[in-house]
C-alpha cells in the first residue's frame, strides 16, 4: 500500500471504514463460498444480502469502536448485535464459533486458560461443522485451502466482533497519561 493511500484511509471517519472493511469481508466470504461449492449458484439476492449484513455490520461495529473511546456507559456494546444477520442460512453454523471466538478476544481481563479454551472451543466447532457440511464434498485438491481461507475469514469476523467484550474507555485522560481512564463499573 503506498503512503498515500494508507493516508487517506487514516483519515476517512470511523464508520467509513467499517462499512469498507465489512464490504470487503463480505466480498471476500462470498468469494469463498464460489471457491467451496460444487454446484455454484449465483443469486443477485443472496449476494446483496451478504454484502448488506457485512457492510452494515463493519459500520455498526466501527460505531461501538468509537464511542467504546469517547463516552461513558455501555450502550455501544449493543453493536454486537449486528452479528444476528450474519447468522441466516448457513452462517448460523459460524455464529458459535464467532461468538466464543469474539469473546476470549475482546475479554482481555479473563484469564488465559479460560480464554484459550474459549477459542480452542471455536477452532475445533468449526472443523466439526466444515468437514461435516462443505468440505464434505469438496475435491480433495479443495479442502485444504478451503479450510485455511475460512479459518481466516472466521478470525476476522471473531476479531471485529470483539469490540463489543473490550473494556470501556473514556475519553478524559489525566495529565502525564498516554491512555483514556477505564470508565468505571465491571468489565
Amino acid at each position: 500500500m503506498t503512503m498515500s493511500v494508507r493516508s487517506a484511509l487514516a483519515r476517512l471517519h470511523p464508520p467509513v471504514k467499517g462499512a469498507l472493511l465489512g464490504l470487503s469481508w463480505g466480498i471476500a466470504m462470498r468469494i469463498w463460498m464460489r471457491f467451496i461449492s460444487t454446484d455454484p449458484e449465483f443469486t443477485w439476492s443472496g449476494t446483496g444480502y451478504i454484502l448488506g449484513a457485512t457492510t452494515l455490520a463493519g459500520l455498526l461495529l466501527s460505531l461501538g469502536w468509537a464511542r467504546r473511546v469517547k463516552v461513558k456507559g455501555n450502550v455501544w456494546r449493543l453493536t454486537g448485535l449486528s452479528m444476528l444477520p450474519l447468522g441466516v442460512a448457513a452462517g448460523g453454523v459460524m455464529i458459535p464459533s464467532v461468538a466464543l471466538g469474539a469473546l476470549a478476544l475482546g475479554r482481555k481481563n479473563w484469564h488465559t486458560a479460560v480464554r484459550g479454551l474459549l477459542l480452542a472451543i471455536a477452532a475445533g466447532f468449526q472443523v466439526l461443522a466444515f468437514t461435516a457440511g462443505p468440505g464434505d464434498g469438496l475435491p480433495s485438491k479443495k479442502v485444504v485451502p478451503a479450510m485455511v481461507i475460512y479459518a481466516v475469514l472466521i478470525s476476522l469476523e471473531a476479531l471485529a466482533f470483539s469490540i463489543p467484550f473490550l473494556p470501556s474507555r473514556i475519553a478524559a485522560s489525566v495529565a502525564g497519561t498516554r491512555e483514556p481512564l477505564p470508565a468505571s463499573g465491571a468489565d
